[in-house]
């Protein structure tokens, strides 16, 4: 979640040369000497359906000799924003991934457009978090890009987060043969719900203001830079004034206040259903739209980026959108996912480690897909390409989950030891609810999306003690933990992550979190995921949840309705069954897998006032051995076993 004035005369004008019809040179890396300049028309206007007028930039390659338009034709690249559409002006770091004016893709044969969503920047209406109307409006948008002055008629689109997500509910409404030709959505989310606004049920409402809060100052600069740039009399500034002040209704379309009081918007139901694109994934492939997703281990939607994988290559192949893929399946080149070790607002951007030149991947991906390249981007068997967090590795394989991995049982055991032998004896651990705050990395990773790491990565500082050592959140009574002996081999752990606990509590609700650590020699406990629970949501759907082999469960899928909330009795022996957000991770010889069982991840888990009322007080007995054992299923592998080393230095840097 990231950083009009001109006619429509002017900007056909501008834009409309004579001459050849030829097409743009294509361009499969980054040259030295790009072939275009940059021109660029501002706000645009395009008219929705009902009336709404939309304002756009247009980004279009010149004559870098004279600075005349370029001849054409030339395909269209779209990005549509809620964040503004002059962001790629004002902060050119993000508009090189993506996010406004990207100069390396118009330098290269490609017209930019960046549009405000509606009722965001310049653009009327009223906004609401990625409404269906969006979709409307976007294939509209994508109609209007395809007819721009020397376009070839082809359409792709680009951008992160919110930018990526609206991508990939519009190609999966658009309908089949329409221009939209091929996405890349970055960092975008497969389920809102599961993955970031309320996660395992706990609902975060913290996160959700924040949005508010990054999204409109960065929608309502557009405004502010177009009163600077382009003003000339009282009655400009009044039209800008009155276009940010109608944009302040959209401040209560995003349910703060109803999750916060457990509302409808507390549970996965309409509203967040019509804005997760998981439930259209079959259509993105009923309408042959090629999508490649970019994301990362440590993206604030890290369960969200295999997620989509996962359910565009079975869509294409046939199969449950919702199924794991079978360990043999073919993979479909035209679905691709690249997963690094990245923030969500630290993909791409100069500072950051492993850096991957986005423009690079999306110039190989449009020059196929809209010039009709044949670069090789689609002659692959193996279009995963995923990094090892430990060591730095890249790997690309066909399936997720992970072929070469093997889920495997760690019991919780007396002495609070982790072993792969369910325990001979029974005994419970107990731990205390609490919602104090805690110095853990979820609050880069899920509230400030990796800004602060990267303000670190830029002046040259290591980063953050609670980054890298969780030693702080497994402290008594809030906490227990449980350990492996030293590891005589290596192993990686590579996939989806669950853990089924069996407990007993004191209240009429519980909350559960689960963090996954690798124990170095000298005591360090680095994080690498973690996973929660709502007691009362522990509901399974048995059609949507993930198996291992043996039938045990390996990513468990709760309803989250209002119909399939159940109190648990109190003092009674109950089963909770975690999702802990999948990773990749060596864990070296000598170093120790720890699961660290607690109650809270506070701020970046903020329980709703009505769930926190039910949990106050809250002491949670944890049962080891007996008849309902509780474990955690974690897929393991040797160093190596998960594919081939990645070579492509542009899908793998």
């Amino acid at each position: 979640m990231s950083s009009r004035t001109r006619s429509a005369a002017l900007f056909l004008a501008s834009v409309t040369a004579a001459g050849s019809l030829a097409l743009a040179p294509p361009a499969t890396a980054l040259p030295g000497a790009p072939p275009y300049g940059v021109g660029v028309t501002h706000n645009v206007p395009i008219t929705m359906s009902d009336g709404v007028v939309l304002e756009a930039n247009v980004y279009a390659p010149t004559d870098p000799a004279t600075g005349e338009p370029a001849r054409g034709p030339f395909p269209v690249v779209l990005t549509l924003t809620p964040y503004g559409k002059d962001q790629g002006e004002t902060d050119p770091e993000r508009g090189d991934v993506g996010m406004g004016k990207d100069t390396d893709l118009i330098e290269h044969g490609y017209i930019h457009a960046t549009v405000d969503v509606r009722g965001t920047g310049l653009s009327g209406g009223t906004w609401s978090f990625a409404q269906p109307q969006e979709s409307a409006d976007g294939a509209r948008v994508v109609d209007w890009a395809s007819k721009l002055p020397r376009a070839t008629g082809s359409v792709g689109m680009i951008g992160e987060s919110y930018a990526g997500i609206d991508q990939l509910l519009l190609a999966g409404r658009i309908g089949p043969k329409s221009p939209l030709k091929a996405i890349m959505p970055i960092v975008p989310s497969d389920d809102i719900y599961r993955d970031a606004a309320a996660p395992g049920g706990v609902t975060n409402p913290l996160l959700l203001a924040e949005f508010v809060l990054a999204n409109l100052p960065l929608s309502e600069q557009n405004a502010l830079t177009e009163a600077l740039r382009t003003a000339r009399t009282p009655a400009d500034v009044t039209r800008l004034l009155s276009v940010m002040t109608g944009h302040l209704g959209g401040l209560g379309a995003l349910p703060v206040a109803e999750v916060a009081l457990g509302g409808p918007a507390a549970y996965d139901e309409p509203y967040w259903h019509d804005r997760s694109p998981h439930h259209v994934l079959g259509d993105i492939v009923a309408s042959d739209v090629p999508t490649m997703i970019l994301g990362g281990w440590r993206d604030a939607f890290q369960r969200g980026g295999p997620q989509l994988y996962a359910g565009l290559q079975n869509a294409a192949a046939g199969r449950p959108v919702s199924a794991p893929m079978d360990a043999g399946q073919k993979a479909d080149p035209r679905f691709q996912l690249i997963y690094g070790d990245w923030y969500h607002n630290q993909l791409g951007l100069p500072a950051s480690p492993d850096r991957i030149k986005v423009n690079a991947v999306a110039l190989r991906w449009f020059d196929h897909w809209l010039k009709g390249v044949d670069n090789g981007v689609t002659a692959t068997k193996t279009p995963l390409r995923t990094v090892d967090r430990t060591t730095g590795t890249w790997t690309q394989g066909a399936t997720y989950p992970f072929a070469g991995a093997e889920p495997t049982r760690m019991y919780l055991g007396a002495g609070n030891t982790l072993g792969a032998t369910a325990p001979t004896d029974s005994g419970t651990d107990a731990i205390t609810w609490t919602n104090a705050p805690l110095c853990t990395p979820s609050v880069t990773q899920f509230l400030l999306l990796g800004s602060d790491q990267n303000a670190r990565d830029e002046a040259g500082l290591p980063p953050s003690p609670c980054n890298t050592d969780d030693r702080g959140t497994q402290q008594a009574p809030y906490a227990q933990t449980y350990t492996t002996a030293p590891l005589r081999q290596p192993r990686v752990i590579a996939g989806p992550v669950s853990a089924h606990l069996s407990a007993r509590v004191n209240t009429r609700d519980s909350e559960w979190v689960v963090r996954l650590e690798d124990v170095s020699p000298d005591g360090t406990s680095t994080p690498l995921s973690r996973g929660a629970l709502l007691g009362s949501h522990r509901a399974l759907d048995p059609r949507r949840t993930w198996s291992a082999p043996d039938g045990t469960t390996l990513v468990p899928y709760h309803p989250h309705t209002r119909a399939s909330v159940d109190h648990a009795p109190r003092n009674t022996d109950t089963g909770y069954d975690v999702e802990v957000f999948p990773t990749q991770a060596t864990v070296t010889a000598g170093h120790r897998i720890r699961v660290t069982i607690s109650t809270n991840d506070s701020p970046a888990l903020l329980p709703s006032a009505a769930q926190t009322v039910n949990l106050v007080g809250g002491v949670y007995r944890i049962r080891h051995g007996g008849d309902d054992a509780s474990y955690v299923q974690m897929p393991l592998s040797a160093p190596g076993a998960l594919g081939a080393a990645c070579t492509d230095t542009t899908m793998c840097p």
